[in-house]
């Protein structure tokens, strides 16, 4: 016996037709006719009397339905209050600083708009602390790059791809180099995220194991300062393409790096096993509606003779 199968039965028994019954419950007439046959088959009874029109209910179909209403009534009941906490209710979500200040109101707008009685709460954090957050269950979700392989107490689902490229104050002298190698970044004032960023993580892993000596002359969390300082220039910065906008269209020059990095994935971490209430599911839609395959509009920057064109889009660790 399934539940399906005794709502089919109450609807049937409450509108004396097993017609009308599938069309309340938006199901095939057969579908319901099957339901009753098993009922019937597995409590040994004819709930129905079918000779006559509108179908009646048998002295057992009457005692069965007397038993299976509050069972029905109260699942309508539980699916009312289950609608009703969706539109409700609080939740965190940990991005880095520049997804929280950019990309996630493309999400959040909609989803608040959906749902204005539910509360978020962000936080703004590089991604060793953010994984760190996620792991502790301080955040319902995180919005970031994949975990480490070896740490099998996430679950991650991609949301698009980035590329890591270097940026330079327009017409640097590094906008000419082609093919850009490492050695010919290394000879430059560095601007980089601070040490707990996956992409400085990255850039000196590889810079050291390729031997190359470096200067990091600022170290900074937030791109925006990263990419203000690169503009007065300072020095030069590697980030990710994500955290270019148009506004930095005539501010900065840009070459791609995926020869170098190869590119990654901004995605949804989650603790495994953590339950996600219905309102952290539906953000999480509303985030997979709105930023699955996303292409940064850098991109959309007309080629200048002094760039190269990239490849991809993205996300950054900063």
């Amino acid at each position: 016996m399934e539940l399906r199968e005794l709502v089919s039965f109450y609807h049937v028994a409450r509108l004396r037709s097993v017609s009308k019954a599938a069309r309340r419950l938006e199901l095939g007439q057969p579908t319901v006719t099957t339901h009753l046959r098993k009922l019937e088959e597995e409590f040994g009874i004819t709930l129905f009397d079918r000779i006559k029109r509108p179908i009646l209910l048998t002295s057992d179909g009457s005692a069965f339905l007397e038993l299976v209403s509050p069972i029905v009534e109260s699942v309508d009941v539980l699916k009312t209050q289950m609608d009703y906490s969706e539109g409700r209710g609080a939740f965190v979500v940990g991005a880095y600083p520049d997804l929280v200040m950019h990309h996630l109101p493309r999400a959040i707008q909609p989803f608040r708009m959906a749902y204005p009685e539910v509360r978020i709460r962000l936080m703004a954090r590089a991604y060793t602390p953010l994984i760190q957050l996620i792991k502790a269950g301080e955040v319902d979700l995180g919005v970031c790059s994949p975990p480490p392989p070896d740490d099998s107490s996430l679950d991650f689902a991609g949301l698009f791809q980035y590329n890591v490229v270097l940026i330079t104050p327009p017409d640097h002298l590094l906008l000419k180099v082609h093919p850009l190698q490492l050695h010919d970044i290394a000879h430059w004032p560095l601007i980089l995220s601070g040490p707990e960023s996956l992409t400085r993580q990255k850039v000196e892993q590889a810079l050291k194991s390729h031997g190359q000596n470096f200067e990091v002359v600022l170290s900074v969390d937030n791109s925006e300062s990263i990419k203000r300082y690169v503009e007065i220039g300072m020095g030069v910065a590697i980030t990710s393409d994500f955290t270019l906008h148009p506004d930095d269209h005539h501010k900065l020059g840009v070459m791609r790096l995926d020869h170098i990095f190869p590119s990654s994935l901004i995605g949804i971490c989650t603790l495994k096993g953590k339950f996600l209430g219905r309102s952290v599911r539906n953000f999480i839609q509303s985030l997979n509606d709105e930023l699955q395959g996303f292409h940064p509009e850098v991109w959309e920057w007309d080629n200048r003779p002094d760039q190269l064109a990239p490849l991809a889009a993205g996300g950054d660790g900063t």
